[in-house]
């Protein structure tokens, strides 16, 4: 029998909901208050209902549900939603004293298909069953009593057992998300309600990936962008540090914890939703809340992978035999006459393939993490604690880290009195050697890696080259760091009436950690260390957070209100020294004290403090859920200004129209809700560095004689500002968020509009006033930020199959409005030029207009190219004075891209034989640029260096037949005109190379960023294991890449991390923040029992 009748009222029920304030009240006026605002009557003829006044209950829109679960859990009482207006109050059954009977029952999705692991219990007993891989089920009950049918992601039902003894139950999709209850700046509140810009992610939309957390903010987040691990939120705000706050479980700056461990995440992208944490909010918050302990017995949960890891893409080099034909064709053409070629290079046939350094320093990662949880307890008491050990071996040699850390997580409920905490304790080990992975593209391949006649092994550089041996600096150096990190927060909340409390939050981060490096004694060409040394530094840093909030909510009628005010303090120190000593009387006695060379011991400190200290507030207004309004303020505090300049004020206002809740959109059924939104603020920049309002003096390494008398000194380090102020960002976002078709399809639209003013900027002056490299910081830029974000998600069921579909599109454009007196700044060997009216970091350098391929053009040139041959790059004169120089230079490139977007996917399969899942995110840019700078040493074929195999395609005005005079061997070089790739020529007379758009190429790509499937196995077989679930998965990452960039990643990164000042250089320097993506494939198990 198909209870269709019960299926319509349980939807219905699950609508009705009821805003409940009582305190010390009785059953019977529970009952009244939720007869007053809902269609319900009660019934409780065959029940004893108690006069007693002991019930206090506070929901705000809540489902009757859970209000009445609240009223009656102390009570031999329990209640059945018959229909949309009947309820009844039963006594709960005593099976000892009452006869059962034995039901089946079978339960079906609306597409007919068995739901496998329904959960099916007799409402006020244990009794309670999970429906087979058939959706079958078979219980003993009482005759009497109401049958409770649930499944994750469908509306639960309430059956009688009274007149049936078999059940055929549809459960129907529980499409309410705007329901769902989000968490915001010290508090939460429902989605629908928002009147602000927020975006969210859940654990299923992070876990199983390694760094899920960064690839679900770069895919699945408009307006995120992610590069190497520096996260920006809506473009580049300031020429400072602009990367965002983290929030963990409400401690500022808290430990971000492992992918598995998070529930849920919230990024806050505008100045309503971020106003409430003032000075830090202007480059957007990112909010992380953890899993926390389940009512129930304990289970143990076990998610662990482990993966191998490659380069996603190499460069081709040039073998020994392609580099001599190179290098013996640069000389020639440099001099035809010259006889005095390298005897070496002299027959390239003889040399074979060489040897390819990159290779040698190349290997195979693996990784592993591996994270073990419990949890359980009870209403009153629950805990969970995590456990994460995880190891790494990267893509080149000489590199290992392990990571052990713990997790403890509480909450406790007493009366009116809530207490909790979070604290993370980890230890991180890491060792490395310095190894310049550039060089090992120069490395010739006609130049052995070892030589036996040297006491290190290692072969130095030679036949013309000059670079140290990759190799041997991997070897014969190391580093470790030790790193121990304690943080967290405690919690205690305080419900003093109905609709009001009190939270203290006490918060503590703690870290030391111990660097040490040595480098050896050793002597190769162009590669030399003497004698070694050895360095120790340890940096100590504890904070502490101190918070006390004060809210209060309450309904009148259609109206909500609620408010919000408190304080905070926050106190940092900084303490770090350093030692160090060369010449040391033995590699294995490591220490300061050991060495022969007693003047050159060194040792320093340094030590820092900062506090803050500020007020905060917020009201919250609703009519109906229909018109919402928030205004929050922050002021702020921070010993980085000086007093006069101390404080800062950020407001914030924004509101919300739902308009689909107005009558004239009742006809419009297709559309589930659609809301209007906008807001307006002010927001604070406080990342920068201390003591800029004061002079700062070192003492490091400084020391003067007076009368032969070595004794210690100081001297200035920076100018003083004492009206420095906070750096203020002006915020204005207009949204509009759609649900349509019961929310299987949602839009979400933003346009922004962001103004950064007082901008830290240094300026220059006179080296008279002592300082010659550093400047004083001024207030005197500007920078704005206006674009736009589009998100869209559809997601549906079909028979087995569940499946989801998201994609976003965001877009920025980002101008310089000011930059006081200072009318440029460069950056990376001037690559990077900021300069008012264009984006932060434009490329700058020579415009080129092809090669020169006729005689004509070489002489058009002649007065500022004398030294042009055919073949050579064509620079343009774009002041046409005669001369090429500096005044002919012009921006050539913008890193920014003009498009970020991402694309996810999710398929689930339900069978007989269990689930399986597929899920896919693909991400990429479009209308960026980026430097190519390995093209200026991979294709500058101006010395002995080696060069990429693109080289081999260089311009030839005419064949050569060149025949050596050193070994009278001849090589045939062919002509090739067809090419852009210039002459090859030793020293480069032209300066093919200076920086040029030669070097500038299109950075846009698509990327699959991760494949993951998994498979579950059936609920009825592993429950025979004692097991609750279990699955296993596969992935990749980094698995397909579509690009027409030639260098290794389009993804380059920043090459300095205090500011944004250079953008889109890849390999400006030693690989570090411009190290390439990595090709992962990992397989791991998830297990709960």
């Amino acid at each position: 029998m198909l209870l269709s009748c019960f299926c319509c009222e349980n939807v219905f029920s699950q609508v009705q909901k009821v805003s409940v304030n009582v305190r010390n009240a009785s059953l019977k006026e529970v009952f009244k208050t939720i007869e007053q605002q809902t269609t319900y009557r009660f019934s409780y003829r065959n029940a004893t209902i108690d006069n007693k006044k002991d019930i206090s209950i506070s929901k705000l829109n809540a489902t009757v549900n859970v209000v009445l679960d609240e009223a009656l859990k102390n009570r031999n009482l329990y209640y059945s939603i018959i229909s949309s207006k009947s309820i009844v109050i039963s006594e709960k059954i005593n099976n000892a004293n009452k006869k059962t009977k034995h039901i089946t029952g079978i339960v079906r999705d609306i597409s007919g298909d068995a739901v496998i692991g329904a959960n099916i219990m007799i409402k006020g007993t244990n009794i309670g069953a999970i429906t087979d891989i058939n959706g079958h089920f078979e219980l003993e009950v009482p005759y009497e009593g109401v049958m409770v049918v649930s499944y994750m992601g469908y509306i639960e039902q309430e059956l009688s057992l009274k007149s049936n003894n078999s059940f055929s139950i549809t459960l129907e999709e529980n499409t309410q998300a705007l329901d769902e209850v989000i968490v915001i700046g010290y508090g939460t509140q429902k989605k629908v309600d928002l009147s602000s810009s927020i975006a969210t992610l859940s654990s299923k939309d992070i876990g199983q990936l390694p760094n899920g957390l960064e690839t679900g903010l770069q895919s699945s987040v408009p307006g995120v962008q992610i590069t190497n691990g520096r996260i920006r939120i809506r473009g580049v705000g300031s020429i400072n540090d602009t990367d965002p706050l983290y929030v963990v479980d409400g401690m500022i700056g808290g430990a971000v914890p492992d992918e598995n461990n998070i529930e849920s995440i919230q990024i806050l992208k505008d100045a309503a939703s971020c106003a409430i944490y003032g000075a830090r909010g202007a480059n957007g918050v990112i909010l992380i809340n953890t899993k926390r302990g389940q009512v129930g017995k304990v289970k143990v949960e076990y998610n662990g992978y482990a993966g191998l890891k490659e380069l996603q893409h190499t460069i081709d080099l040039l073998n020994g035999r392609e580099l001599a034909e190179l290098v013996n064709e640069e000389l020639y053409n440099a001099d035809p006459t010259r006889n005095d070629y390298m005897k070496a290079l002299s027959n390239p046939e003889s040399i074979g393939e060489g040897y390819n350094m990159l290779n040698a320093l190349k290997r195979t990662g693996f990784y592993q993490k591996h994270n073990l949880s419990l949890n359980g307890g009870s209403e009153t008491a629950h805990f969970r604690i995590n456990g994460v050990y995880s190891s790494d071996q990267p893509t080149f040699i000489k590199e290992d880290s392990k990571s052990l850390g713990l997790q403890f997580i509480s909450d406790f409920k007493v009366g009116n009195f809530e207490f909790g905490e979070t604290f993370t304790i980890k230890r991180l080990n890491r060792d490395w050697s310095n190894k310049n992975v550039l060089e090992s593209l120069q490395w010739s391949p006609t130049v052995p890696f070892y030589d036996e006649n040297n006491p290190t092994g290692f072969m130095g550089a030679s036949n013309g080259t000059t670079c140290g041996n990759p190799l041997a600096q991997a070897h014969l150096n190391w580093n470790k760091t030790e790193t121990t990190l304690i943080n967290g927060n405690a919690w205690g909340v305080w419900n003093i009436l109905p609709g009001l409390k009190y939270k203290f939050n006490m918060g503590v981060d703690f870290y030391t950690t111990m660097t040490q490096n040595y480098d050896g004694d050793y002597v190769i060409i162009y590669c030399t260390h003497s004698p070694d040394q050895y360095d120790l530094s340890s940096i100590k840093s504890n904070r502490v957070l101190y918070e006390n909030t004060l809210s209060y909510e309450k309904d009148f009628g259609k109206h909500n209100i609620s408010a919000l005010i408190g304080v905070t303090s926050e106190q940092t120190k900084r303490l770090g020294v350093n030692a160090g000593v060369r010449a040391l009387a033995s590699e294995s006695v490591l220490s300061l004290g050991t060495t022969r060379d007693y003047d050159s011991r060194t040792v320093g400190s340094s030590e820092f403090e900062s506090a803050m200290y500020s007020l905060l507030g917020r009201i919250n207004y609703s009519y109906d859920s229909k018109y919402m309004m928030t205004i929050n303020f922050r002021r702020d505090g921070s010993s980085n200004f000086s007093k006069k300049n101390r404080y800062g004020n950020f407001p914030s206002f924004s509101a919300a129209w739902r308009v689909s809740q107005e009558k004239f959109m009742r006809n419009l059924d297709f559309i589930t809700d659609l809301k209007i939104r906008g807001s307006w603020g002010i927001l604070g920049n406080s990342n920068i560095n201390a003591y800029q309002y004061q002079s700062t003096v070192s003492f490091d390494k400084i020391c003067y004689y007076l009368n032969n008398v070595r004794v210690a000194g100081g001297f200035p380090t920076t100018p003083s500002n004492p009206d420095v102020k906070w750096e203020s960002q002006y915020s204005t976002d207009l949204g509009l968020d759609l649900s349509m078709f019961n929310n299987h399809l949602s839009f979400t639209f933003d346009y922004f509009y962001k103004k950064t003013k007082d901008m830290l900027v240094e300026v220059p002056i006179s080296f008279a006033a002592g300082f010659r490299d550093v400047f004083p910081v001024l207030n005197a830029g500007s920078i704005q930020n206006k674009g736009m974000e589009l998100m869209i998600t559809y997601r549906n069921r079909y028979k087995k199959l569940d499946y989801s579909i998201s994609a976003n599109l965001s877009s920025v454009k980002n101008k310089v409005v000011e930059l006081g007196t200072k009318n440029e700044i460069f950056a990376s060997n001037e690559i990077s030029k900021t300069v008012v009216g264009k984006p932060i970091g434009m490329f700058w350098g020579y415009v080129t207009d092809g090669l020169y391929t006729s005689v004509d053009q070489l002489n058009e040139d002649k007065a500022f190219a004398p030294n042009a041959q055919l073949g050579d790059v064509r620079f343009k004169d774009l002041n046409n004075d005669g001369k090429l120089n500096a005044d002919d230079q012009d921006f050539i490139g913008n890193p920014i891209p003009k498009l970020n977007f991402g694309l996810s996917s999710n398929l689930s399969y339900r069978t007989n034989v269990g689930v399986f899942d597929l899920s896919m995110i693909w991400q990429g840019t479009y209308g960026n640029d980026i430097y190519n700078n390995t093209r200026y040493y991979g294709e500058g074929m101006f010395g002995y260096t080696n060069c990429f195999a693109s080289t081999k395609k260089r311009y030839r005005a005419e064949e050569l037949s060149f025949t050596n005079p050193v070994s009278g061997i001849t090589t045939i070089y062919p002509k090739n005109t067809d090419t852009d790739i210039p002459r090859a020529v030793f020293g480069d007379p032209n300066q093919n190379s200076r920086k040029s758009d030669r070097f500038v190429e299109d950075g846009k790509y698509l990327r699959l960023k991760s494949l993951v499937l998994s498979y579950s196995l059936p609920t009825n077989l592993i429950k025979k294991l004692n097991i609750e679930k279990m699955k296993f998965f596969i992935g990749g990452k980094n698995l397909l890449i579509f690009t027409g960039y030639s260098g290794f990643d389009p993804e380059v990164g920043d090459q300095n991390t205090e500011n944004n000042l250079t953008r889109g250089i890849d390999a400006s320097s030693t690989w570090g923040s411009t190290f390439p993506n990595i090709r992962e494939y990992y397989m791991g198990l998830e297990l709960v029992f």
